[in-house]
């Protein structure tokens, strides 16, 4: 029979099985343990015990059988030996007798609800306490498995560390702005490899650890998707790092400038804010390598989820910071003895940079004299500086040295990111199934029905986009041949975006033609007047798709704009600036010509072939006598 015991805790009245006599359980309210007394400490009261006796001298007398048969209640009836769970009634003889967990049910008389083997079971995948036995083990068994995949990660680091330094290399010891334009985008794309591949590398990983398997069969590498996976590693870091890290960086920024502090205590600051977004990175790493992922981007989302595990996310956190302790070393190394030097090289080399701009734009545009003025005295520009770069030899040796241990810490990392994945991925809230939508076949069209013809409002677009485009290119040849040759890059910006856009035109005019020879004869060959090509088409090829009569309305606009713009602000297309610079303005009403100021070049002869002839002035129309004066027309 059940046993009524008190806890002496919060005095709650407990029902306990008769096997639970002599041992102690737990108070499923407060937790307090109770003893429960065994059956010879229970005082037995006298009244029973003669009842007892009066039964016992009952039973000794005989007792015919038919009336004890008749008599039986099989309701009273108990099994003193059996153990029978009390919530489900299974039977429990055959259990160990310390064991009090229903195997049918999970319900556990000591505790007093779900045994411990059934929460086990009631959970959505492993047992999270299965993430710490065995942990870093079992990521450097997957290392050790992965072997050629870290020395690749070594050398993809290795090649783009080489291409992104040398750029910016290049970047300093080049002096002109669309070159060092060039040179920084592939700085940057270069640089983007190395935190793209490691993005991409490490959910390739998580999900490998989620199939239960340890060596990747074949991962294939693409420098241009590790590039854009790199950008959404900086964009991340802009939605989760900069938040973050804004009281921190503040704070430093105020001892630094307001408390007298050194000025490495601003990094300091940064690193020290930046170790709550490396905490919750296996999170939002998790939900990245499932199909939906937006919850990872989301800061407010991502806190509760790490709040929840937090245990397994410091074990991470250490493991993370005790294998890149050489990266926090190198990087402290390069800022403390390094960053002064870094710093002047830099210095150096962009007012080297200014001066040698300088020295070009006073060659491109030389300051000549004008009419009523005298040229002015410019002042002698500063030689270069010499630069030492032996300074950079140190931090080159660090870095390379870094990516090779990274190659392979980085991947005991992801290893650690894909088990507390697996282990934790009941309280991760992970989407891993898209939303399916149902499609409904429609209607198929006849082959001879006409498209529909686009609306005004799209052609016109559609002309825009079309003519931007080649004005773009234009810009862009005008700008590297502005650069290359004695044009200078105004004039070749002009002249390139002039050529973009009458390509764009004939593009479009030629399209035009060809559309009135298909749709007939008669007007493909008005078509072929350029004047009224334009009206033709839309008055009779209005309803094709391409439309042609907005690229060629607008090529013509923007030409009109592009040269009244270029006039207004003195840029003459299809010229070099030297040309420009040496066109003279004729001389005013009663003022003398300056023989110096003719157009010819200096030590030559206007009238080559004839020497001793005098030197005709382009502005006046006669020639003027040696070492005299030129009188007007008409004296």
């Amino acid at each position: 029979m059940p046993v009524k015991v008190k806890c002496t805790g919060c005095e709650k009245v407990l029902s306990v099985p008769d096997t639970a006599r002599g041992k102690a359980v737990k108070c499923p309210q407060c937790q307090t343990r109770i003893s429960v007394p065994d059956e010879d400490d229970l005082p037995k009261s006298p009244s029973k015990s003669a009842s007892s006796k009066s039964k016992t001298k009952k039973s000794s007398k005989p007792v015919d059988a038919e009336d004890a048969l008749v008599s039986f209640d099989m309701r009273r009836a108990e099994d003193t030996e059996a153990r029978i769970c009390s919530k489900c009634g299974f039977d429990m003889q055959y259990q160990d007798e310390e064991d009090t967990e229903c195997p049918q049910c999970g319900f556990d008389s000591a505790e007093g609800g779900l045994g411990a083997r059934a929460r086990k079971k009631a959970l959505k995948g492993p047992d999270p306490a299965d993430f710490y036995p065995g942990l870093v083990s079992e990521a450097w068994k997957f290392v050790g498995k992965n072997v050629l995949l870290a020395w690749r990660t070594v050398a993809y680091t290795l090649v783009s560390l080489a291409i992104a330094l040398g750029c910016l290399f290049l970047y300093f010891w080049i002096s002109m702005w669309p070159p060092r334009v060039f040179l920084a985008l592939c700085f940057t794309i270069s640089f983007l490899v190395i935190p793209g591949w490691m993005w991409f590398l490490d959910t390739e990983v998580i999900k490998l650890t989620l199939e239960r398997k340890d060596k990747f069969k074949k991962l294939n590498f693409d420098f241009f998707l590790a590039s854009a996976m790199g950008a959404a590693f900086v964009f991340w870091n802009v939605a989760v790092l900069l938040p973050v890290l804004a009281i921190p960086a503040g704070l430093g920024w105020l001892l630094v400038n307001y408390a007298g502090m050194p000025g490495y205590v601003l990094p300091i600051c940064v690193g020290i804010g930046a170790i709550p977004a490396i905490w919750m990175l296996p999170v939002v790493m998790s939900h990245m390598s499932m199909p939906v992922q937006y919850k990872g981007w989301m800061v407010w989302k991502v806190v509760p989820i790490w709040a929840r595990n937090l245990k397994p996310l410091s074990v991470w956190l250490m493991w993370f910071l005790l294998t890149n302790l050489l990266n926090i070393g190198g990087i402290a190394t390069i800022a403390a003895m390094s960053s002064a030097d870094i710093s002047n090289i830099v210095a150096i080399s962009e007012s080297n940079a200014s001066i040698r701009r300088e020295e070009f734009s006073r060659i491109q545009n030389p300051n000549t004299k004008r009419k009523g003025q005298q040229a002015p005295v410019l002042e002698k520009l500063p030689d270069p500086q010499p630069i030492d770069y032996k300074p950079l030899i140190l931090p080159v040796v660090i870095l390379a040295v870094m990516s090779i241990f990274n190659g392979f810490t980085s991947l005991f990392n992801m290893r650690t990111n894909g088990q507390f994945t697996y282990y934790n991925k009941s309280s991760l809230e992970l989407v891993d199934k898209l939303k399916e939508y149902k499609y409904k076949a429609k209607e198929k069209r006849d082959e001879d029905e006409d498209e529909k013809p686009k609306t005004l409002a799209q052609q016109s677009v559609d002309g825009f986009v079309f003519v931007l485009v080649f004005a773009l290119i234009g810009v862009v040849g005008g700008m590297l041949y502005g650069t290359l040759t004695d044009v200078g890059v105004p004039n070749g910006i002009v002249t390139g975006m002039l050529i973009g856009l009458t390509l764009a035109w004939i593009t479009s005019y030629f399209n035009g033609v060809k559309e009135g020879f298909l749709d007939s004869q008669m007007w493909g060959f008005l078509n072929m007047i350029p004047i009224i090509s334009p009206f033709i088409f839309v008055s009779k090829l209005w309803e094709y798709r391409q439309p042609l009569f907005f690229q060629i309305l607008f090529s013509l606009i923007a030409e009109i704009a592009i040269v009244v713009t270029a006039y207004v602000m003195g840029v003459y297309p299809f010229t070099s600036s030297d040309a420009a610079g040496q066109q003279q303005a004729p001389p005013a009403a009663g003022q003398q010509m300056d023989p110096g100021q003719m157009m010819q070049p200096p030590g030559q002869n206007a009238n080559p072939g004839m020497p001793g002839m005098p030197a005709m002035n382009p502005a006046m129309g006669h020639a003027a006598p040696p070492g005299g004066t030129a009188s007007p027309p008409g004296r």
